[in-house]
């Protein structure tokens, strides 16, 4: 094989396929990437089993050809070469790299060797802008579940409609709902399925900042999602997700809106007092919201902020960094603030919209 590249692009895909190498000492061929040099340019492959990734990088190719390098040597070298165009020859199953002012030559192993992406042969897509999905994924992901004992609760739930595209996240303490458009009604009835956190996280960081649209194809029990720089394939979680529209508040005895820097400020503030339950105290009042906490090991803390009560006073108690992770995605400036008890679940939103709904469960003291 020889090609010819940018090196800022094979550096970019190759740091992407690094994180999808796997690690397995009875499997070291998982730890190295494909190179496969064709008609159309350079493609740059990795899997660890559970899922992979296959991107495009823009090459003149002067002899079609593959090679197998390792995925931790070959991203740590591009990324000490100075910008410009890098050129690549495969030899005897190692693969030498140039360019006016080094050259390298790295240890490969037999391309043959390197496992087969699945692809989904029958299934149902839909398309959705990239870059906004980047972001559902980004604001979801904090709720979802770091536990084994619901593998159900592990992973992002997605079900599209006919207009649009839920994401679901929760960990029973916490629950997060992102909705996005869909480019155009094209989805299928009874699509929804649930992608385990770490290819939810690192499909996120794929599209964030691509342009253009995504498609997502699901099948076989796996999904894969598709722009025009390259590949995600990815085995899904088996499993029923729960029906959680239930928990979500419709209709609110105490309701405020609020400043969500205020209420960021005097949450993260009152963090520094909370218990070892990581416990803040929140009481909604007729013209002001308080926060404290309160460690007697550490001391007490209170402050309050301006806000316009709808309904009847109330007290509550949160986990600090619950809040703070649902407050971090919200997009205005003031922010909806709704609960009925002390014990029953509180929900938070954009004053503005309803794309991106987050309801966490108070701590019960008694």
């Amino acid at each position: 094989m020889k090609f010819s590249c940018a090196k800022i692009d094979l550096e970019r895909a190759s740091v992407i396929a690094e994180r999808f190498a796997g690690k397995q000492a009875t499997l070291p061929i998982l730890g190295h990437i494909l190179l496969v040099a064709h008609g159309k340019g350079l493609t740059v492959t990795a899997t660890n089993l559970e899922h992979a990734v296959e991107l495009r990088v823009p090459a003149r190719v002067a002899q079609e050809g593959r090679a197998s390098v390792p995925a931790k040597v070959f991203a740590s070298l591009l990324q000490s070469l100075g910008d410009g165009e890098v050129r690549g020859e495969g030899e005897r199953g190692n693969l030498h790299l140039r360019t006016d002012t080094r050259e390298s030559r790295l240890n490969g192993s037999v391309a043959d060797d390197f496992p087969i992406v699945p692809k989904i042969k029958k299934g149902a897509a839909f398309s959705v802008d990239a870059a906004s999905l980047a972001r559902g994924l980004g604001r979801v992901l904090p709720a979802v579940s770091s536990s084994e004992f619901k593998p159900e609760l592990s992973g992002v739930f997605f079900r599209p409609a006919k207009q649009d595209l839920t994401l679901a996240a929760t960990d029973t303490f916490r629950l997060a709902e992102s909705v996005l458009p869909l480019a155009k009604n094209e989805s299928e009835a009874g699509l929804s399925f649930i992608l385990p956190q770490r290819s939810a996280a690192e499909l996120s960081r794929i599209l964030d900042g691509e342009d253009g649209l995504v498609t997502m194809v699901v099948g076989d029990n796996q999904m894969s999602a598709e722009t025009s720089r390259g590949l995600f394939t990815s085995r899904l979680i088996e499993g029923s997700f729960p029906d959680y529209k239930a928990i979500i508040p419709s209709r609110f005895t105490t309701s405020v809106y609020l400043s969500r820097d205020d209420m960021t400020r005097g949450v993260r503030a009152a963090s520094i007092f909370a218990s070892k339950l990581s416990e803040i105290n929140v009481r909604v009042g007729l013209k002001q919201i308080e926060i404290t906490a309160a460690n007697p090991d550490v001391g007490d803390y209170r402050t309050h902020y301006p806000a316009s009560l709808n309904g009847k006073e109330i007290a509550m108690s949160f986990n600090w960094r619950y809040v703070l992770d649902g407050m971090a995605q919200l997009d205005d400036e003031e922010i909806f603030f709704g609960c009925n008890e002390a014990s029953s679940p509180a929900l938070i939103r954009n004053k503005s919209h309803n794309a991106f709904t987050y309801v966490v469960m108070p701590i019960r003291l008694t």
